[in-house]
């Protein structure tokens, strides 16, 4: 009896063990970067992520102390623009072979715990080869580049891998209300990664929560 009740307490450990090892050495794989050339000689790199598990990571990152539990989207919010220096210090986009200087342009927080960083530059040349590595996510994540009216081509990196050069080219100009058209789109795309996003996230929690059951 005693020994059944040691190896149900040792079983409990090694659990707990492992849960609590793997929230803290988090991922960050859903995260979604989006590059898109929305202006004449201008880029804008939009990171969607988990809001908690980014903070964690870039505080880690950062050598600060952890910040207590966040719980409303204001606390979050405030939190990423603090951390937004380190943020672009794990960041290497370049445009043929210059490093990008990325401006912050807004850090976006809904009630989902769910984050929106955009970034913007200016490129130097007027068709760019562009490149991108970071090295604040760990495992696979998921980079869309947006070139011209083409549609978006997705490529899954793996940590600190850099991304096939691309060339950038911004929308063909028209009288017809076309450059409208495009940043209405390009609002458009944000609004559905952040919504599959959401999708993906809360999908993952129901199959943790799942796995839980069982055990």
């Amino acid at each position: 009896m005693n020994s059944a009740l040691g190896r149900g307490v040792l079983f409990a450990v090694l659990v707990l063990g492992a849960t609590a090892g793997s929230g803290h050495a988090h991922t960050l794989a859903s995260t979604i970067v989006s590059v898109t050339m929305t202006h004449h000689n201008r880029v804008t790199i939009t990171i969607a992520a988990e809001a908690d598990p980014l903070i964690a990571k870039l505080e880690a990152l950062a050598g600060v102390s952890a910040s207590g539990p966040l719980t409303t989207a204001r606390e979050r919010h405030a939190r990423i623009e603090s951390l937004v220096p380190t943020l672009r210090a794990h960041i290497d986009a370049r445009v043929a072979s210059t490093p990008l200087v990325l401006d912050l342009q807004d850090v976006a927080v809904d009630d989902t715990g769910q984050t929106e960083i955009h970034l913007t530059a200016r490129t130097p040349t007027e068709t760019p080869t562009f490149t991108w590595r970071s090295t604040f996510i760990f495992g696979a994540y998921r980079l869309s580049t947006r070139s011209g009216d083409a549609a978006d081509a997705i490529e899954w990196l793996q940590g600190p891998q850099t991304s096939t050069p691309i060339a950038l080219e911004t929308p063909r100009p028209e009288a017809d209300g076309t450059a409208d058209l495009w940043q209405y789109r390009t609002r458009i795309g944000h609004s559905l990664t952040m919504a599959a996003l959401v999708i993906y996230v809360i999908g993952r929690r129901r199959a943790s929560d799942k796995r839980r059951v069982r055990l």
